[in-house]
């Protein structure tokens, strides 16, 4: 009985974990092509990045939690150097 118990922790864990990731990857989608676009719009480039892009960026583990304060940093920065 110990062990059906565990093996059903490990599956809410892995649906949990998903689930974080796919939401992560959402925000990322959004927040990582605005953020390097921005950049490269403000050097004169032209935007490289597009949804799906920056839904796999979101996706990694450490990048998708820092696509909001990157997101917010360029919406600041470009307040004042546009």
């Amino acid at each position: 009985m110990k062990n059906r118990q565990k093996g059903f922790a490990a599956w809410e864990f892995l649906i949990v974990w998903g689930m974080l990731l796919f939401l992560s990857g959402i925000v990322g989608a959004f927040c990582w092509p605005y953020g390097i676009n921005s950049w490269l719009e403000y050097m004169d480039k032209p935007p490289a990045l597009g949804f799906w892009g920056g839904f796999l960026l979101g996706c990694l583990p450490v990048a998708g939690q820092c696509s909001i304060p990157l997101a917010l940093i360029t919406w600041v920065c470009m307040l004042f150097m546009i």
